[in-house]
């Protein structure tokens, strides 16, 4: 059991935590951050806490033991202590020099405490910037230094098509012995390989289109990183599957026709693809060299159904459409009116849920065609549904080039009319 003292350390532990990720408070976290934070412990401490375990910490799930020593230790390290206990002792010296002091006696000190509190002010302060200073240049310098001891590149066997192989180049041998060495796919460091320090190539299969960040990881820091797009040869429909498993593709003559993209209820029959009781997980990639649309400038015009069949569990008919840039993401929810309590929305480093924010012009019956429209000026964003202003807001990350777009749908579901244009007028018909 954690004692009184245990339950206030844990709250500040939390605290730190949040005030060190500037997030914003965690009641407004989604899965996508905890699955962040989850990767960034790993990063600095190499230890692995799962999603779940991490929603429980933080009151996102009702659990009603005690956290783990280790979970505590794993924390408590992520903020800079050495361990748990070390934390905790902390807590007890801030409580311990925050105590008041007589008042027979406070009176007589005061005075001389205020000036001996001046003077080692400024001493520490002194003191801190030097150290600080050095510090980081130390950092910089060491960092730079550690980085190019290392090489790290890679080349794709298919210039376009899934699934493709990349073969990745590496020189890992300045790291030490004992040190344990990685390759990361992607952003998310949890997926990663051990691969030998001793090496210089490592083979791995991306099963799924995007624009990806590899990273070469020595312990626990990244030394060197790159880009990898993974391109499709036009329009790509699958059945998504999980991670490392590899997808069910359509033939591309399958999905395309008569001005659509679709995939039909027939041709899930034709491969004997369940749709009940749960309908399958249909995704829809145009992935390609895209070259001058940037997303504070931009407009992306698109229709989309999704028909949903009798006796499934798609009630709600949820939809995700995804507009992909080199350095983020925009995801657009659309969903049964009777279901926008429960959606949220992404735009280039802006985010909000049905939770904290008025989401309801999101609803729209998926049934029939649903126009959507997407108008950036000068990071100035408004979403329109079915000619409807259904949320503006303003995006806060540093433009980059869009590179590719994505349908996230269940069951048959179809696509039409979809094009990007740019600033300068140049536009993508996909």
């Amino acid at each position: 059991m954690i004692d009184t003292i245990g339950v206030k350390s844990i709250l500040r532990l939390k605290g730190l935590i949040e005030e060190q990720l500037g997030w914003g408070q965690t009641e407004q976290w989604r899965s996508y951050d905890f699955e962040k934070l989850s990767g960034k412990i790993h990063q600095k401490t190499g230890v692995v806490l799962s999603i779940s375990t991490l929603k429980r910490i933080f009151g996102k799930v009702t659990y009603e033991s005690s956290p783990s020593v280790t979970t505590l230790n794993t924390l408590s390290q992520f903020v800079g202590f050495e361990d748990w206990r070390a934390f905790c002792n902390s807590d007890r010296d801030n409580n311990q020099s925050a105590e008041v002091p007589n008042e027979d006696s406070k009176h007589q000190r005061i005075e001389i405490n205020q000036k001996k509190s001046r003077l080692l002010l400024k001493v520490v302060l002194m003191l801190a910037v030097s150290l600080l200073g050095g510090l980081a240049i130390f950092y910089i310098f060491s960092k730079k230094k550690a980085a190019n001891q290392y090489s790290f590149s890679s080349k794709t066997i298919q210039t376009q098509g899934l699934p493709n192989s990349v073969i990745f180049d590496y020189d890992a041998s300045a790291a030490g012995e004992n040190d344990s060495v990685f390759i990361a796919q992607s952003w998310d460091v949890r997926r990663k390989v051990p691969v030998s320090r001793t090496d210089k190539h490592h083979s791995a299969i991306y099963y799924y289109p995007g624009y990806f960040k590899a990273k070469l990881i020595v312990g626990n820091q990244i030394v060197k990183e790159h880009d990898i797009q993974i391109k499709t040869n036009g329009w790509l429909g699958l059945i998504a599957a999980d991670w490392g498993k590899e997808p069910f593709y359509f033939k591309q003559n399958e999905i395309i026709g008569a001005g659509e993209i679709f995939v039909s209820e027939a041709l899930l029959q034709k491969y004997n693809i369940p749709t009940l009781p749960e309908l399958p997980s249909v995704r829809l990639f145009n992935q390609k060299d895209i070259h001058g649309i940037l997303t504070d400038y931009f407009t992306y015009e698109t229709e989309l159904k999704s028909e949903h069949g009798g006796g499934s569990n798609n009630s709600c008919q949820r939809v995700e459409v995804l507009l992909h840039s080199k350095n983020g993401i925009l995801i657009v929810p659309l969903v049964h009116p009777a279901c926008v309590g429960d959606i949220s929305l992404a735009a280039y480093g802006f985010y909000t849920d049905s939770q904290n924010d008025d989401l309801s012009g999101f609803g729209c019956n998926l049934n029939d065609w649903v126009k959507l429209k997407v108008v950036c000026n000068n990071r100035r964003i408004q979403f329109l549904v079915n000619g409807r202003e259904a949320y503006k807001t303003i995006i806060t990350d540093p433009a980059t080039e869009i590179v590719g777009v994505q349908y996230r749908l269940k069951g048959p579901a179809a696509v039409r009319n979809t094009r990007l244009q740019g600033k300068s007028a140049n536009q993508v018909i996909f």
